[in-house]
């Protein structure tokens, strides 16, 4: 699988979504074969801005999130990887690293979505991995009968991120 959509905001700035089942390295091959066993398919989340500067506004996170959600909603034996990256800069007033801006904004968004949606039955495991400068962050997005499933990819994350497979 390999859907990519192109959002546009208001001011012109474009981000490109990107669902994947190709193979990474994020996530080891021995975890993936294992969980294609059991038919769970990992789909890993990329996200970019490709043009413009401008802050995101809430028009172009409300497509995130219904992309987020139409996956997963298509999708039954799905659990979503998602990696803050820090490549691009994001304007905030915090004081925290990118990555951690990202993570946040992200545990938000999940969050208002499933609440507005009465959607309860999703989860968003966060989690945060030691970085020799500064902490990496991932997300697992599951529905619950996968905890199980979520929770090895999470471990997976935790103990084999920057480690050759």
């Amino acid at each position: 699988m390999n859907e990519v959509y192109t959002i546009t905001s208001e001011s012109g700035d474009e981000y490109k979504l990107q669902f994947t089942t190709e193979r990474s390295g994020l996530i080891s091959n021995v975890l993936l074969d294992f969980l294609a066993s059991k038919d769970i398919e990992v789909i890993e989340v990329g996200l970019a801005r490709v043009k413009g500067q401008n802050v995101t506004g809430h028009h172009v996170l409300a497509q995130i999130e219904d992309c987020l959600a139409n996956i997963m909603q298509r999708h039954q034996n799905v659990i979503l990887s998602f990696f803050c990256d820090f490549i691009h800069f994001v304007p905030s007033n915090k004081k925290i690293p990118v990555q951690e801006y990202r993570s946040r904004l992200f545990s938000a968004m999940f969050n208002r979505y499933m609440t507005q949606h009465h959607l309860h039955d999703f989860c968003n495991h966060v989690v945060e991995v030691e970085g020799v400068s500064e902490p990496f962050f991932f997300h697992v997005i599951y529905r619950k009968e996968h905890e199980c499933y979520a929770d090895m990819i999470a471990e997976g994350h935790q103990n084999d991120f920057g480690k050759p497979d």
